[in-house]
């Protein structure tokens, strides 16, 4: 079972999410910032990181960019409201963007090509 976690500060969008992905079969762990965020993923290596751009602590960028730093190079899908072409320029790699407000397919067929773009089964 593919282990996600999945980095938001709104605790309706990330109950809704992470339902979603449970009901897809994925195992869930959810943080609320981008601090906790970053220091669950190095903790427990998650194969694929969902993370909101806009939170408090450390920004979604901050947090990958800090991730990326220790090396962790596993999928990630950054998501947010910002339009993609607004986001800083000098920002972390990412595998994949989602624009906010997304649709639960939207966010599960990100989820499949992040896994087949990493050859994850």
């Amino acid at each position: 079972m593919l282990r996600i976690l999945l980095v938001e500060d709104d605790p309706d969008v990330a109950m809704v999410v992470s339902a979603l992905l449970e009901d897809a079969h994925y195992h869930v762990t959810v943080a609320a910032n981008g601090k906790e965020g970053l220091d669950m993923a190095l903790q427990e290596r998650p194969e694929l990181i969902i993370s909101d751009f806009m939170m408090p602590i450390l920004s979604g960028l901050e947090m990958i960019a800090k991730l990326h730093e220790a090396g962790y190079t596993n999928p990630i899908l950054l998501c947010s409201a910002i339009p993609e072409t607004q986001l800083p320029t000098e920002r972390p790699s990412y595998g994949a963007f989602l624009r906010k407000p997304y649709s639960g397919a939207e966010l599960l067929d990100a989820v499949t090509r992040l896994r087949k773009k990493a050859n994850m089964s």
